[in-house]
């Protein structure tokens, strides 16, 4: 069976029933960019996290006298706000998404993203990392979880193999975004469509659901 066809991108790129919650987010980070305040950072990770089932303190250990409120005021804000985490958007910004120069910018921010939050957390919140990153970047970060890079192993036969690493950034992201960036580039090719990650992520979420 073939793996994709012009309807089916039609599909992903189509109105769904989760689209007013995702633009809640997105309103979200669009209208409070920044990394300053404790509640707008507390508001931001916290809420993205749980709707997409990847909250910070998912799994995390944690000492006997230590509450989730304490350790989102203690640990997550403060390890946030002074990461420099908009100093890395910034850089992806000045990119052209879909272009090298991109998805290097992306890799590299996701990497470091990703490194704040096992600092935060001492768990790897890779998956998360992407999330949160997508939010407030739409255009340029792809949405990683299990399920998607389950599904792209579907598309593999359409797209050329991943580059080696780079050793920059974490090298399951890149593997993941660099064929996310090829899927896109086939869409625009063979069907005239340009879908944007959150359509990726719609597309790749769509073929695990067409085959159960």
């Amino acid at each position: 069976m073939t793996p994709i066809d012009r309807h089916r991108v039609l599909r992903a790129m189509s109105p769904n029933v989760w689209d007013f919650a995702n633009r809640v987010l997105y309103d979200l980070c669009r209208d409070y960019p920044a990394h300053a305040d404790a509640q707008v950072v507390l508001a931001k990770v916290n809420l993205i996290g749980r709707v997409y089932a990847a909250s910070i303190e998912r799994k995390r250990p944690r000492a006997n006298d230590e509450t989730s409120d304490r350790f989102y005021r203690r640990t997550v804000a403060p390890l946030i706000i002074r990461s420099g985490i908009d100093r890395w958007l910034y850089k992806v910004h000045q990119t052209e998404p879909g272009t090298p120069e991109a998805l290097a910018a992306v890799v590299e921010v996701h990497g470091l993203t990703t490194s704040l939050f096992k600092r935060i957390s001492t768990l790897e919140k890779r998956s998360l990392a992407s999330k949160y990153l997508h939010f407030h970047r739409p255009r340029h970060f792809f949405i990683y979880d299990s399920r998607a890079v389950e599904a792209m192993r579907a598309y593999s036969s359409l797209l050329p193999r991943s580059s080696r690493s780079s050793h920059v950034g974490d090298n399951e992201y890149r593997k993941f975004a660099e064929k996310c960036t090829r899927l896109t580039a086939f869409c625009q090719r063979e069907f005239g469509l340009s879908p944007l990650p959150r359509h990726i992520d719609n597309l790749l979420l769509g073929f695990n659901e067409s085959e159960t």
